[in-house]
């Protein structure tokens, strides 16, 4: 299912097994080479079995990634630079958080980058635990607001 999020790009599901070189394009950029996480630390296991979406430019160019654990959990979403404040991360949260309203589907949660929390926060998710420190990174887990 494809997601048509403006004309400038759009948001659609993708699969692992076609689209890992699209999905570790975006993620490398934003992860490894702008905020310094180690590629072992980025790159796991749990890629395989998750559900990913893909926000491509018009010209089918990756500039945005998201992935859903079968928890519930939201990670590894990232935009590309030049692509921020242009609406992909917001649609890649409104594709995920619909994919997560289907029946039997967990609640959702993730765990924020502090400086993202402000952005979380417009989509109704709330901070529920302490600081943690990830990939040299502080966090918090938030956890989507069921009021």
């Amino acid at each position: 299912m494809t997601r048509q999020a403006s004309d400038r790009f759009q948001v659609r599901d993708a699969r692992w097994s076609a689209d890992r070189e699209a999905l570790m394009r975006v993620r490398t950029r934003v992860f490894i080479e702008e905020q310094g996480v180690p590629p072992e630390l980025e790159q796991d296991d749990l890629d395989p079995g998750a559900r990913h979406l893909l926000a491509e430019d018009s010209a089918g160019r990756p500039i945005g990634t998201l992935r859903i654990l079968d928890g519930g959990q939201i990670g590894r979403m990232a935009v590309l630079p030049a692509w921020r404040r242009h609406g992909v991360g917001s649609a890649l949260m409104h594709t995920a958080l619909a994919r997560l309203a289907r029946p039997g589907s967990p609640r959702p949660f993730l765990n924020a980058q502090t400086r993202a929390i402000p952005f979380y926060r417009r989509f109704g998710f709330v901070v529920v635990g302490p600081e943690f420190m990830e990939a040299g990174i502080p966090h918090r887990r938030m956890e989507l607001n069921d009021g």
